[in-house]
């Protein structure tokens, strides 16, 4: 990922709320009788929406008594072209009560017929959350095809440190999106992001008031106006964003731009430097209350490890000692929803109160692990989805997940806090984001999310009758996140049919009916493999047609089509872990029927070795059909260009899992 640096050498001076003007764009609750007219995205006949005008402008102020904020001011248009883009006239703002404000919010929707409605104070519902933040919630009135809904507001921060990420394209087709800055001198922010075409990119300076005068020779003699940096980015007639299946990170290929403050200088004294390393980053984290002091101050966790101590000494090694800790914080606290990188407590007041967010649970671990004489550091990861790490600049707000690093026998351990179905080793799926940052105050440094492969075998004894319909007795062993997965199926299933394995069939099967409740072995041992079998019947797994019956042997698959639905790969192939799948099937037909046709015997392999497929079959003596399916993904990202390469084989392997055989009665 480029990384630009914007070196911002400015002044300080008076105080002003900052707006850029719009050029180029348009004035709040004017529209033109073209906008009002048009009925279809230019290019995009199939567009539920048209967002006409999109607009964030970042402008600072500055109070004595509180110093500099952020000032954001939003300004969005979007036109509303099919019933399916309704959902857009209902509207929320959240925002941070503790550290952010939301004001001169005004709304208005603009009729295809002509004559506009502005929302009145009333219309705006404000609320509170239990967890610090708060909501705006409002609905345009007398929405129809055709209308134009339009909002406008500021929201100010208190926090100069990271302004709102800005996004430029869509999932609907964009006419103007535009990000606009007025930086007083004294901050130096680095700029990372992807970087585009731009149809405007424009920096000057500007001189404009801000702050107090330093009453210093270099910054006085014009009040309180100085140089600042004036920046402009606009993109225009963007078309929707094209997700693809398996896109992970999919913001990544959104062109944006995104800030963090790097140092601040005010006049005549020295620069401050917020973030400049990994190093220094390390040493602030661990110096803060809510992160490094309330896992290594006994002071915060002393009452857990009164609680926890005696189960730990008891166990007998290291890694005993760990699943023991891990075990305990299941057992005493539960999760809240909320991931975060920082405490929102101290880990005794969390075993308090028994639940905690991401960072509470995980930090309970830590204190305990260090204080049993177990060396564990924090990780720090951007879950799925939030964006690939950037790992050339101390970002620290790209992470949202905070983890446990510890070594057993040599080897990583990464520890993940909050379901009792997955044991200690395997984090959430949704922190296998590739890489992570292990918060060492003496070894900062970043680290692969390697995790074990996921294994599952299942066995199919299937007898097809007559009339097509099966018997099945199924059986499945299953490892890792396969038997995550399925424990939690277990837990929650209110039917036979939602249990483990059953529910994949049914998908593909929803005639399927479970005649036996399935068996579960070593379900309390989630250290260990999951062990489950069911009995099914399945109509329409044999089809019979004339003096033929056309049988589809495998009711579970492996690979979906959505992995070979288009000819070109716009984006990463992204699989959240490895996985290792073998199919078994024992398959026998009514009496009188030969086998005609069936798929050849084969082993394919990727160019790199990363994929294997196997498929074998055999007539057996008794004429019960065996059949062998065997795929093995040891790794999990395929960059685009590998796509027309590995397509063939994603289809050769579902189209394996696929093909019926084909029997025809003997005459």
């Amino acid at each position: 990922m480029k990384v630009d640096h914007l070196l911002l050498l400015l002044f300080w001076a008076g105080s002003a709320s900052l707006c850029a003007q719009y050029v180029d764009g348009s004035r709040f609750g004017e529209v033109t009788p073209a906008d009002r007219q048009l009925m279809v995205a230019p290019g995009d006949t199939s567009a539920e929406a048209y967002v006409l005008y999109d607009h964030l402008d970042l402008g600072y102020r500055y109070a004595d008594n509180q110093g500099p904020s952020i000032i954001e001011t939003y300004h969005r248009r979007v036109k509303l072209l099919k019933p399916s883009s309704f959902d857009r006239a209902n509207v929320t703002i959240s925002y941070d009560r503790d550290d952010q404000d939301v004001d001169d919010l005004q709304a208005v929707i603009h009729l295809p017929g002509g004559g506009s409605i502005l929302l009145k104070p009333i219309d705006f519902v404000r609320d509170k959350d239990s967890d610090g933040y708060a909501t705006i919630k409002f609905t345009f009135p007398q929405v129809t095809a055709g209308a134009i809904v339009e909002y406008s507001y500021t929201l100010s921060r208190r926090s100069i440190l990271t302004p709102t990420v800005y996004r430029f394209q869509e999932s609907v087709p964009v006419r103007w999106a535009e990000y606009s800055a007025l930086i007083p001198p004294y901050y130096k922010y680095v700029i990372l992001g992807n970087q585009s075409n731009y149809y405007i990119q424009d920096a000057k300076l500007t001189k404009q008031e801000f702050g107090p005068n330093f009453n210093t020779t270099s910054y006085s003699g014009n009040g309180n106006r100085v140089e600042h940096s004036d920046l402009r980015w606009v993109m225009r007639d963007l078309p929707a964003f094209e997700s693809q299946p398996y896109t992970n990170n999919a913001d990544d290929y959104i062109p944006r731009v995104r800030l963090q403050l790097q140092a601040v200088q005010y006049p005549g004294r020295p620069a401050q430097d917020i973030f400049s390393d990994w190093k220094e980053t390390v040493d602030r984290l661990q110096d803060r209350q809510d992160f490094g002091r309330y896992y290594r101050n006994k002071t915060n966790y002393g009452k857990l490890w009164k609680a926890a101590e005696p189960l730990l000494a008891a166990a007998d090694s290291d890694r005993r000692k760990i699943e023991a800790a891990y075990r305990f914080i299941l057992e005493h606290l539960s999760w809240n929803g909320d991931f975060s990188i920082l405490a929102s407590q101290t880990p005794n007041d969390s075993f308090s109160g028994g639940k905690g967010n991401s960072a509470d649970l995980n930090m309970c671990l830590l204190a305990l692990l260090n204080e049993a004489g177990i060396p564990a550091h924090p990780l720090l990861v951007s879950l799925r989805d939030h964006g690939a790490p950037i790992e050339i600049y101390p970002v620290i707000n790209q992470f949202d997940h905070l983890m446990v690093y510890t070594e057993v026998d040599g080897q990583p351990l990464l520890l993940d806090v909050n379901d009792h179905d997955r044991p200690a080793g395997l984090p959430r799926v949704a922190a296998l984001n590739h890489r992570g940052w292990v918060a060492d105050k003496d070894d900062p440094r970043w680290i692969d999310i390697d995790v074990p492969p996921a294994k599952r075998t299942i066995m199919q004894e299937i007898t097809v009758g007559e009339d097509g319909v099966a018997d099945v007795a199924l059986t499945g062993r299953m490892e890792s996140y396969f038997a995550f997965s399925a424990r939690s199926s277990l837990r929650e299933a209110k039917t036979p049919a939602e249990a483990p394995l059953a529910d994949e069939i049914l998908a593909h099967f929803p005639e399927m009916e479970v005649t036996q409740d399935g068996n579960a072995g070593q379900e309390e041992d989630v250290n260990g493999s999951l062990d489950y079998s069911l009995r099914l019947r399945v109509p329409s797994v044999g089809q019979v047609l004339d003096d033929y019956l056309y049988v589809q042997p495998f009711l579970l698959t492996m690979l979906d089509g959505e992995l070979d639905d288009v000819e070109t790969r716009l984006y990463p192939i992204d699989f959240a872990y490895p996985w290792q799948q073998r199919f078994i099937v024992y398959l026998t037909v009514p009496e009188g029927y030969v086998l005609e046709d069936v798929p050849a015997n084969v082993r394919v392999r990727a160019e790199d070795g990363s994929m294997v497929a196997s498929f074998a079959s055999q007539v057996m003596p008794n004429g019960v059909i065996s059949l062998l399916f065997n795929v093995t993904l040891d790794r999990t990202f395929y960059p685009a260009d590998h796509y027309p390469g590995l397509r063939d084989m994603y289809r050769r392997i579902i189209e394996l899992q696929e093909t019926p055989l084909v029997f025809k009665r003997a005459k």
